[in-house]
């Protein structure tokens, strides 16, 4: 069973690591002017403290793998403005009080996801945010020495940043559009059980096209979808689900083999510590009355060879009705896009199938489409 934690910690705690580093912000901006008091640098530490304060907001950002993505765009914007001053040959005091705050955000994003947003953790957490801002201000604050070496490792940082996170930096660009289109609110206990690391399985109803989507943003960590061939084998799709997102891939027609290749595919990635999303109906919604679909028997084959996987079984409300649903006609068809609708994501607290359960595909399936249904009694529906 996954420890009891959560990446969104109680707002008390996040309240106090907030303040810490404000208290950073301040031991540098005091200390810098301690070492040095000239009165021509009054202004260009007002401006400073102004940058590194304003850096602090990067750690609100509740999302522990997506906020990586914001690191890697904040170290791009300051490899931007670092450019543009260094081919103008001109430093001016804000835009140095810029730069060190993108690149705050930067080092607080990476710290967040090394160290984790746990409730016990966060502490910590502010504690090397009070070293870091106390020597970003008052190292960063004096003369910026060597300018060009600065915007260079700046900007092979960012290119290395964008390369290797691509990923998160894809989600948290695709962000806005999401926001604008959707209000998804993620309830239940199961929000403080979900593994930052390590093998689960995720299994909920299919309503819509976006369901995916809208687990991945509630999930604190990435996750390893099943996806069918008719979206996964589309052009642009095709490169993003298999080089990206590292999604498998399921036939349309299901094969008739004893454990078929994509069910292999999705107990490789538990062995590697993947959180894999299972849509077991393996079908959308078609209509009001019939919520949920029979269980194929991929999900029990998943369990029956890694028996002590988590399962989340998770219930989607809002989706069916959608832009992206078969409601009142096929997807898309005639529907106006939506804007943001209510999508509710009732999260359990995570179990496992009992071996008796197990030993059994119509049992396991069963229970496990009844526990999806139960969870949306978290939501009042």
């Amino acid at each position: 069973m996954p420890d009891a934690s959560s990446d969104r910690p109680p707002r008390y705690l996040a309240a106090a690591a907030f303040l810490l580093f404000l208290a950073a912000i301040a031991l540098g901006y005091f200390g810098r002017l301690v070492v040095s008091p000239a009165e021509d640098r009054w202004v260009a530490e007002r401006w400073l403290a102004l940058g590194l304060a304003v850096g602090c907001f990067g750690c609100l950002y509740w999302h522990r793998f997506r906020g990586l993505g914001l690191g890697a765009f904040a170290l791009a914007i300051a490899f931007a403005v670092a450019a543009i001053c260094a081919i103008a040959q001109s430093w001016p005091d804000p835009v140095i009080a810029a730069i060190a705050g993108f690149l705050e955000v930067a080092i607080l994003r990476l710290l967040m996801f090394i160290v984790g947003m746990r409730s016990a953790r966060w502490i910590d957490l502010a504690l090397i945010g009070l070293v870091l801002g106390t020597a970003i201000g008052i190292v960063a604050a004096g003369q910026w020495p060597c300018t060009r070496l600065l915007t260079w490792s700046l900007g092979v940082l960012a290119v290395l940043a964008g390369f290797l996170l691509f990923r998160p930096s894809f989600e948290f660009a695709a962000e806005p559009l999401l926001w604008l289109m959707y209000r998804i609110r993620g309830v239940g206990p199961g929000l403080q059980l979900i593994p930052q690391s390590g093998p689960c399985l995720v299994v909920a109803n299919h309503a819509c096209w976006f369901d995916p989507l809208f687990l991945a943003k509630v999930l604190p960590r990435p996750i390893t979808p099943m996806m069918t061939a008719r979206f996964y084998d589309k052009p642009v799709l095709h490169f993003l689900c298999r080089h990206v997102f590292r999604a498998i891939r399921v036939p349309e027609k299901a094969l008739k083999e004893d454990v078929p290749e994509e069910i292999g595919a999705a107990i490789a990635a538990l062995d590697r510590g993947e959180c894999v999303v299972i849509f077991p109906e393996g079908y959308l919604r078609r209509s009001d009355e019939q919520l949920v679909r029979r269980f194929g028997r991929g999900v029990w084959q998943m369990l029956t060879a890694r028996p002590k996987t988590p399962v989340f079984c998770c219930w989607i409300e809002g989706g069916w009705g959608s832009f992206c649903s078969y409601w009142n006609g096929k997807p898309t068809r005639g529907k106006r896009p939506d804007f943001r609708r209510r999508i509710g994501i009732a999260v359990p607290e995570p179990s496992t199938v009992d071996a008796e359960t197990l030993a059994n595909h119509w049992a396991t399936r069963n229970q496990l489409m009844n526990r999806v249904l139960a969870a949306r009694e978290i939501l009042g529906s």
